[in-house]
């Protein structure tokens, strides 16, 4: 081999081992770099566990005082909750996907974010404030909240958890703790309690109610009317309790189908009324085919608010007597057509009243007609718990109590059988309303009542505003807070930090 082909094939091996070296340089680098990711992930998730991120990094800082995610979250999901049992949002699907504000774009998450931004900023302000002018809690407000504290000690048992810690952390975030609850809703109560006892030093002349009224007489005003119902609905099963299967185009077909005969009808009671025709006698005439009535029922904006033809009735030029059919679809396997008959609007003056009472039911919870001798059981029952309290303090919160522990009607238990803005046209069954109502009753007087559900021990609470100046009364104290928040954080500035990304949605 010539000398040039030897010096050739050397470079060669050179040049390959020169490459070789560098391929293996390089996936040293990129094994390290990759292992270096690696460690980096696992410490960061081993960081975001333990909650050492949400706890110390500043999500907002209001004026100089700084919160953690963990505070920061606990108002996002208090104000979550509090939207969630209005139905303000579809709770199945995240927050972040849903729009709030269509102009904007606007997310439900951003606007839930901002209320709570806006919470925790008036409660520092406010407390603040409280704790310049050396504002003590009211013993009304120490006491609500060691009730409060409290109740944390049955909650999580009754809530089916497996402590205390965890049922905080189930409802006001994962890394929330039971001393950092408590600085919370101490600042809470404090700057609730001050910004009450200012506002219940404010003395709103008639004045500013009947201003107040007139911006806002569609939302006050109660509105009377009788409707008629008619339902065409595609069955879902057959004659046998057999479910029907139907593609949607055939449920849509066979609807289509049933809709010309209730429109016929609606559009004959319409006739009817028109002519003169009252309508409890259309209501027997068309009980066979009718879906639901009511007669002359007085209802505000508020409780109109998911009726179909509230649009209808709460329009200016709107005049006793006037009668339409509203059509409403109600997914896609009914459809409604309702005869509507407005009969007046005006200011409901008729005061409000607020009652206890302890049901003793007839029978047991499944009992529809109970007989004289379950009757007679309950009422030996009543009269025996009424002398109880009777041999006792005599007071309200004793009655309270004894309803808590022994009353059959559960959706009041909690709250000592209390219920208020009761009127001559709420929906309460007859016997009980009329007690309520009756002109001559007077605070703390007692009785035995006599239901379909049982027997009743009543105890008379109070005699009330009409709801119109409550809800007057609430806004305008509304109102004062705000401008007594807005006051004492005037100037202020506020930041949000790094650790608003770890707050959950």
């Amino acid at each position: 081999m010539s000398a040039e082909k030897k010096a050739q094939t050397k470079a060669e091996r050179a040049e390959k081992h020169r490459l070789e070296e560098q391929r293996d340089h390089r996936s040293v680098v990129v094994y390290t770099v990759v292992a270096v990711l690696v460690v980096v992930a696992a410490i960061a998730a081993m960081f975001w566990r333990s909650g050492i991120l949400q706890r110390n990094l500043t999500a907002l800082d209001i004026n100089g005082t700084k919160y953690t995610a963990v505070d920061l979250q606990y108002y996002y999901n208090s104000i979550y909750n509090e939207q969630e049992r209005n139905y303000a949002f579809d709770s199945s699907t995240s927050v972040k996907r849903q729009v709030y504000d269509e102009t904007t774009g606007q997310t439900w998450y951003d606007h839930l974010m901002d209320l709570a931004v806006e919470q925790l900023t008036r409660n520092t302000a406010l407390a603040q404030q409280a704790q310049s002018e050396g504002y003590t809690l009211s013993e009304d407000a120490q006491n609500a909240m060691a009730a409060t504290l409290a109740q944390l000690d049955t909650a999580w048992i009754s809530s089916n958890m497996s402590s205390r810690d965890a049922f905080l952390r189930a409802n006001f975030g994962a890394y929330i703790s039971y001393d950092r609850f408590v600085s919370l809703i101490n600042l809470e109560f404090t700057a609730t309690d001050y910004a009450q006892s200012k506002l219940d030093a404010i003395d709103h002349p008639e004045s500013d109610y009947q201003t107040y009224y007139q911006e806002h007489a569609d939302e006050l005003d109660t509105v009377t009317f009788s409707q008629i119902t008619f339902r065409a609905s595609v069955p879902s099963t057959d004659s046998d309790g057999n479910a029907i299967q139907r593609t949607d185009a055939e449920t849509s077909a066979a609807l289509e189908e049933l809709k010309p005969d209730q429109k016929a009808l609606a559009e004959e009671v319409r006739a009817k009324l028109e002519q003169g025709a009252e309508v409890e006698d259309l209501i027997e005439e068309y009980s066979e085919q009718l879906y639901t009535s009511t007669v002359s029922r007085g209802y505000t904006s508020a409780d109109l608010t998911y009726f179909p033809y509230n649009e209808w009735l709460l329009e200016s030029g709107r005049r006793e007597g006037d009668i339409t059919v509203v059509e409403s679809a109600a997914g896609a396997s009914a459809y409604y057509y309702y005869v509507v008959r407005f009969e007046g609007r005006d200011l409901d003056e008729e005061r409000t009243n607020t009652v206890r009472h302890l049901l003793v039911r007839a029978g047991d919870s499944s009992t529809t007609d109970p007989t004289q001798e379950q009757y007679d059981e309950a009422e030996e029952k009543a009269t025996s718990l009424l002398n109880e309290w009777k041999a006792g303090e005599k007071t309200e919160e004793s009655f309270a109590a004894l309803v808590s522990a022994n009353t059959n009607d559960t959706a009041s238990a909690s709250t000592g059988g209390l219920y208020a803005d009761i009127t001559s046209t709420s929906s309460y069954t007859e016997a009980f309303r009329d007690w309520a109502t009756d002109p001559a009753r007077k605070e703390g007087d007692v009785d035995l009542v006599k239901t379909e559900f049982g027997w009743h021990i009543m105890y008379y609470v109070s005699n009330n505003d009409p709801i119109w100046r409550q809800s007057v009364t609430a806004a305008l104290q509304n109102q004062d807070y705000l401008e007594l928040a807005d006051s004492a954080a005037q100037g202020w500035t506020i930041s949000r930090g790094m650790g608003m990304s770890f707050i959950s949605a």
